[in-house]
């Protein structure tokens, strides 16, 4: 159950009053598009940027050799 949200201005005063209809459809909208992007992501690993690799295996080479091996 969702509660109409209330936002004040710096001088307390009322400046938006967020629906509890508005709130419902925002909170699906955003739960689908969240789904979606982990299905279509699901399964693939995530590339690594050469320079951040490169500055990792430099400050912990004992990991770097074990991952290697």
């Amino acid at each position: 159950m969702l509660f109409p949200v209330t936002i004040y201005n710096a001088e307390g005063k009322v400046k938006k009053v967020l629906s509890e209809k508005m709130l419902r459809e925002r909170h699906w909208r955003m739960f689908r598009e969240r789904e979606t992007r982990s299905v279509a992501t699901k399964g693939r690993t995530r590339e690594m940027p050469k320079g951040l690799k490169k500055k990792l295996d430099q400050e912990f080479p004992e990991i770097a050799a074990r991952y290697y091996q």
